[in-house]
């Protein structure tokens, strides 16, 4: 019984840490595409090389900046939307930071974060 105690403590213990989503930074990539879907009130990347999560069913690889999740709101979307469409049609490579559980975006850095793309 004591064994049943002791494996059911350890286990409620890491449940939560395994289950926490992570927030990173995705290398530098290339946005091949921004499906604009402001219906719905998002913006989604489609980048490559692909990030290793789904943001949207059927574009693999793609990150989703969404109004009400992140800190996201109507006004600041556009600045994504900008954003994104800069780095389409210049080809500047950019960084997004998002939660890789998700695939939601909360920052997308033209450039990189600090200019190294």
């Amino acid at each position: 019984m004591n064994a049943i105690k002791v494996v059911m403590l350890v286990t409620s213990l890491m449940l939560p840490i395994v289950s926490q989503a992570t927030q990173l930074w995705s290398g530098c990539v290339t946005v091949v595409g921004v499906p604009n879907y402001m219906a719905s009130n998002q913006v989604v990347l489609a980048l490559s090389p692909g990030l290793p999560c789904t943001g949207v069913a059927g574009i693999p690889g793609s990150v989703v900046f969404t109004v009400g999740l992140a800190g996201i709101t109507a006004t600041t979307i556009n600045s994504f939307l900008a954003s994104a469409l800069t780095a389409y049609t210049t080809g500047k490579k950019v960084m997004v930071y998002y939660d890789n559980a998700t695939c939601v975006g909360q920052i997308i850095a033209n450039g990189g974060y600090s200019g190294q793309c």
